[in-house]
């Protein structure tokens, strides 16, 4: 009987072992997706600075002034993103106030990279 509990202890530490093993995680949670959406934040941001100054005078005699202004509200949306979900997450558990004052934050966000874009602020 003792070596029964032992052999199945003993199963219990593999399949641990197999399910804790390092490798390629398969799962996608919130956290991951606020890090790739920082991550795409940033390589638009990065692009922009680098790049978009030249970007910008090649397709300013294309007509492809657009373009830059997409690439921007792109980066402004994925920072958005990955700043108000962990935002969220910090005023969920609080009092209205902060709910309030985080909905109002978010809606200027949204509304200045929209006016921003569209009136080249």
């Amino acid at each position: 009987m003792a070596q029964n509990s032992k052999e199945t202890q003993s199963k219990k530490t593999n399949e641990q072992k197999k399910n804790s093993a390092p490798g390629r995680n398969t799962s996608f949670t919130l956290g991951s997706l606020v890090n790739v959406l920082a991550f795409f934040a940033l390589a638009a941001a990065a692009i922009l600075l680098v790049i978009g100054p030249i970007l910008g005078k090649i397709l300013e005699t294309t007509g492809g002034g657009v373009i830059m202004q997409v690439l921007n509200l792109v980066s402004q949306y994925c920072l958005l993103a990955a700043i108000a979900i962990p935002g969220w997450f910090f005023v969920k558990g609080k009092r209205k106030g902060w709910k309030i004052a985080y909905f109002i934050f978010l809606a200027i966000y949204v509304a200045g990279t929209i006016l921003g874009v569209t009136l080249g602020i």
